[in-house]
């Protein structure tokens, strides 16, 4: 990956920097395809400047070409059934389609496929939680009988139940074993069927970290009762439609009848897939249920950037990491789980439900996003490192270099 990126050799002084960046600003100005002159060679994708001096280096047509060839055998090597969307820098890289939305007709995946993103939805049930903080409608450290009153657990806080911290079971147990109606249940009766079979917490709130969609279906149950509005509804008026996310949406069964555009879940069974029939536990939303597109996900990655949606201090709110009564930290914070890749931050959402399998990476330092949504029920957790691996092939070396730098500085001055 010698030529991987159009790089720019500057002197550290301020003032050659200075006219270095008036230099490219003339050369590139706002283009979104422009020819680069000493090689004669399209630069596809323009550029942006990281800071007040520095343009962003600008990818080659061949460096596309590339990223395509190498990426696809990576993919193809899986067997992959689904859709994979890259950005670097906050450019696509790569968005590719692999196989079929219907095993039963062939019907092949195209960009504009709908998923359902399962546990990726809880990164918009979060934000649209803090939406509502941002508007001055709730407060984190409610408590959640304070939004519904209803609620059978009275030191439970809308923190806990954003964090995973607050002990409660799983309610699709309850479903599963007291719901006795033809209908699906949905998150208001959820919170019937905790009053009237009250289980008891697993832990005191805030005492652990234990990962609970109950928490994330009653938080969906909290933005309806605080907004007015069904959760589908809200995160339609407040998140979707503003970033013009059109191939996204939360799950109704009006919405499942009419969509013509998705992908149906799946299960491998030998050589073939066979379709998994939605079920009773799907009209809960929240924790899942939201469905949307990998060219739309980029949109919401980029939103977050750009803090579109909630501002910046709600956003790093959500990337911090969250904190137990006993002051200890836990890899998760509101809607995304937590870690570092070459001592930089990560926030990130696998999903799994029902025939999908999908992954939503965002490498924040150098905005960096990979997007994986699969419906199969195919494991995807190899597929992803390898794709992040090649992403990040040369970062990789510069920082394993940098590393070893490092260590026999240390070395040097242990010895003196």
């Amino acid at each position: 990956m010698n030529n991987l990126l159009f790089t720019m050799i500057i002197n550290k002084k301020i003032k050659l920097r200075f006219f270095l960046f008036l230099f490219f600003l003339l050369l590139f100005g706002n283009a979104n395809l422009n020819i680069n002159k000493s090689s004669g060679e399209e630069s596809i994708g323009g550029y942006s400047v990281m800071d007040d001096l520095m343009p962003v280096p600008l990818f080659l047509s061949k460096d596309f070409q590339h990223y395509d060839e190498i990426l696809t055998k990576v993919i193809e090597s899986h067997n992959f059934n689904g859709n994979v969307l890259i950005a670097k820098h906050g450019i696509i890289i790569y968005n590719k389609s692999f196989g079929y939305s219907d095993f039963n007709d062939n019907s092949e995946l195209a960009d504009s496929t709908i998923f359902q993103i399962a546990s990726i939805g809880k990164t918009i049930t979060a934000s649209a939680v803090l939406l509502l903080k941002q508007e001055g409608l709730l407060e984190l450290n409610d408590y959640v009988v304070k939004h519904i009153p209803e609620f059978p657990y009275p030191n439970i806080t809308v923190r806990h139940l954003l964090n995973h911290t607050s002990g409660l079971q799983n309610y699709m147990w309850l479903i599963e074993n007291r719901w006795n109606k033809e209908e699906k249940p949905d998150n208001e009766d959820v919170l019937d069927l905790f009053n009237r079979h009250t289980l008891p917490l697993n832990f005191h709130p805030g005492s652990r970290f234990d990962y609970s969609n109950t928490g994330y279906a009653f938080l969906a149950l909290v933005v309806e009762r605080v907004s007015g509005e069904s959760f589908a509804d809200f995160i339609e008026n407040n998140i979707f439609e503003p970033l013009n996310m059109q191939y996204s949406f939360v799950r109704t069964q009006s919405r499942i009848n009419e969509e013509q555009n998705l992908a149906f879940g799946h299960r491998r069974f030998r050589n073939t897939h066979i379709r998994i029939p939605e079920n009773y536990i799907d009209g809960v939303v929240g924790d899942k249920g939201i469905y949307s597109s990998a060219v739309d996900l980029f949109k919401w990655d980029q939103a977050l950037y750009k803090n579109s949606i909630i501002n910046e201090e709600l956003t790093e709110q959500a990337f911090d990491y969250a904190v137990l009564n006993n002051s200890r930290t836990v890899n998760y914070g509101y809607g995304w789980r937590l870690k570092t890749f070459m001592d930089k931050k990560v926030a990130y959402h696998p999903g799994r439900w029902s025939g999908y399998r999908t992954f939503f990476k965002r490498f924040i330092e150098d905005n960096t996003t990979i997007i994986v949504l699969n419906n199969t029920n195919t494991n995807i957790n190899r597929l992803v490192e390898e794709i992040q691996l090649t992403v990040f092939y040369n970062e990789m070396d510069k920082y394993a270099n940098m590393k070893d730098s490092e260590n026999l500085t240390k070395t040097d001055k242990v010895k003196n």
